[in-house]
């Protein structure tokens, strides 16, 4: 958490650095609280995620995404602890986006994502990872802090295929540049 809010810090600072100019341009930083199920197993670890992503116009824009495992999780089965942890995912999207009050975006997103998901097995000394890819969407809402600093907040869907199923809340600061 204490990385979070030094990368949401110095974002901050870099708008105050920067000019006024408004570009198409923008990024954001955000902690995803991600949850991976597979058979009634659940574990719960914590992605830090970027997004850059271009405005096309005032009602849609571009995205790409790449995030990286914060922390990991575990729990037990049949008595064995296994730990999970999302190593990578990235994705690409288009953001159909609405003003709906002053400062206030509705936005969703739709495209495609790859994650790769590494689980470990402490005792015994395993590990196994693997990647796959599937359809992504979500919904999400902004709101404007000043004119370059917004705050996000979005729930996405990255995978749901053969049983398995990933999804995530995230909480983002974002930079229009």
């Amino acid at each position: 958490m204490k990385k979070i809010a030094v990368l949401a810090a110095a974002l901050v600072a870099m708008g105050a650095a920067q000019a006024q100019s408004k570009s198409p341009v923008y990024g954001e930083l955000g902690y995803t609280f991600t949850k991976v199920s597979s058979d009634g197993v659940d574990f719960n670890p914590g992605v830090l995620r970027g997004l850059l992503g271009y405005e096309v116009n005032p009602y849609l824009a571009l995205e790409v995404m790449y995030g990286t495992s914060l922390s990991d999780d575990s729990t037990s089965i049949d008595g064995v602890t296994v730990k999970a942890e999302v190593e990578r995912t990235y994705g690409f999207y288009i953001k159909p986006k609405y003003a709906v009050g002053p400062g206030v975006e509705l936005f969703a997103r739709v495209g495609y994502a790859d994650s790769k998901v590494k689980l470990k097995v402490p005792s015994m000394g395993l590990s196994a990872s693997d990647s796959d890819n599937d359809f992504s969407f979500g919904l999400g809402l902004g709101y404007a802090m000043s004119r370059n600093v917004y705050l996000a907040a979005d729930y996405m869907s990255y995978y749901n295929k053969d049983g398995v199923k990933a999804d995530g809340f995230t909480l983002g600061v974002g930079y229009k540049f």
